[in-house]
């Protein structure tokens, strides 16, 4: 199943989480439309307040290890919201990140160099 969302107002309509539970399609729908002129504003002002949620991390460690989203804006976002979790979740974390780290495609780093990650 794929959201797709006519303009910011419709995006804004579906949250992705509710009662602390996240929506898988609709969490990929703002990682795809992150990408999206004119979405990113809203979409980086909501990811900021779950910045140390735990399933969360899980959920874009999932879209951006998983094949099935190999290439997919949906993975390009994920990196970039990995990139701004909590640092001290991002240690318990540090096995998926590592993996993250070492893919040769360099869009799919959440830290472009890894040199930026000596606090892990």
């Amino acid at each position: 199943m794929y959201t797709y969302f006519k303009d910011l107002e419709e995006l804004k309509a579906c949250c992705p989480i509710e009662n602390g539970i996240w929506n898988k399609e609709i969490l990929k729908g703002y990682m795809i439309y992150c990408c999206v002129k004119g979405f990113g504003g809203y979409i980086d002002g909501f990811m900021a307040g779950y910045q140390s949620d735990e399933a969360l991390a899980e959920l874009l460690f999932d879209f951006l290890l998983n094949d099935y989203y190999d290439g997919s804006d949906c993975q390009i976002g994920a990196a970039v919201y990995i990139s701004r979790m909590d640092r001290e979740l991002l240690r318990r974390k540090k096995d998926l990140l590592l993996q993250a780290q070492n893919d040769e495609v360099h869009w799919k780093r959440p830290f472009r160099e890894n040199e930026l990650l000596d606090w892990l």
